[in-house]
């Protein structure tokens, strides 16, 4: 299949090229990049030189993608992603926008939390891509909206207590996360020096991922779902931790908690139910993620916690996945990689 992708110099592209290479059914076969076209792959990613695909080093960087293609992943900023996919939608090209641009059902809270849509009229087409809730729809779609980092952990860690109606529709969401998820280009703020041994809340109240939890947990609740969602920055590379907390409802035991994990993620190729609180390193390089839900039982909470890597489960991982699944291809093609460790 051959498949291009947008935006490929920055670190969701990246990841996604590191498991592209690996996939035994793609064919990479046109990247671009808003600032450094006309350079090789190579030149800005030397080590696929040493992926399974070396020869994808020669790919030149264009300013658009030119010929037919399987598949089309844009990894563009939102607003860019949706203008940029507009040609290839309208072609009838399945897609994956790994920004924002697809992400919310009611167009005026995309607009109120991303500002103007260029190309509304495909919203409705979209589904939302929690591979693990929506499978059966991504089979059906031509275009996937791939979840947020925060939000598909945070989605992961309460969907099961949520959906088997254990606990309370108002939910904490504490998140944290490492510097990778600030992206490729980004201000001084986010130097070494300033990020070295310190941890910082940010946009509190006002993430844009608040929203997009709240929306999709409440689909699978069936109810509304209040969020208080404060992530945190903390002086690691990559990965994210989430604590979850929520206040179980009259009757709900540890063991019907324990017990609505497990059954929501049996069968899932990707999310893993552990008895302990999981660790980032776990997740690291991978599309992984692993779930752990636990009982407070003098305060009859819940606390929710998963750990994955942003850039795998959170970004280039699961738009892999959920290209896998609406193909019709083998939902782990590309992404047997274990993590790396330690």
């Amino acid at each position: 299949m051959r498949v291009g992708i947008l935006n490929a110099t920055g670190y969701a592209g990246g990841e996604l090229l590191r498991f592209v290479a690996g996939h035994p059914d793609f064919d990479l076969c046109g990247v671009t990049a808003r600032s450094q076209a006309g350079a090789l792959l190579s030149d800005v990613w030397p080590w696929v030189r040493a992926t399974a695909r070396p020869a994808y080093g020669d790919l030149r960087l264009a300013e658009e993608l030119d010929g037919s293609f399987d598949l089309v992943v844009s990894c563009l900023p939102h607003n860019a992603s949706a203008a940029g996919l507009e040609p290839f939608l309208a072609g009838g090209v399945p897609a994956v926008d790994v920004s924002a641009d697809y992400r919310f059902k009611d167009l005026a809270v995309y607009q109120r939390w991303y500002g103007p849509h260029p190309s509304p009229q495909w919203i409705e087409r979209a589904v939302y891509g929690l591979t693990e809730y929506h499978r059966d729809d991504l089979r059906r779609t031509k275009l996937v909206a791939n979840p947020g980092c925060h939000a598909v952990i945070a989605e992961l860690a309460l969907a099961p207590a949520l959906r088997a109606g254990l606990v309370e529709p108002s939910v904490v969401v504490d998140s944290k996360t490492g510097i990778s998820g600030a992206g490729r280009t980004n201000g001084p703020e986010f130097g070494y020096s300033e990020i070295n041994e310190s941890v910082n809340a940010y946009n509190v109240g006002a993430h844009r991922h608040g929203p997009e939890i709240a929306q999709e947990l409440a689909e699978l609740a069936g109810e509304p779902v209040q969020i208080t969602f404060v992530p945190h920055l903390v002086p690691m590379t990559r990965g994210i931790f989430v604590t979850a907390y929520g206040r179980l409802r009259a009757g709900a035991t540890a063991a019907a908690v324990k017990d609505a994990y497990l059954d929501a993620y049996a069968d899932e190729p990707f999310v893993h139910v552990v008895d302990e609180p999981p660790h980032t390193k776990w997740t690291s390089g991978s599309n992984h993620a692993f779930v752990c839900g636990k009982v407070d039982e003098d305060n009859h909470m819940l606390v929710a916690m998963a750990v994955a890597d942003n850039l795998g489960k959170g970004a280039a991982g699961a738009a892999v996945q959920n290209a896998n699944v609406m193909l019709g291809l083998d939902e782990r093609a590309g992404l047997n990689v274990p993590a790396s460790f330690p």
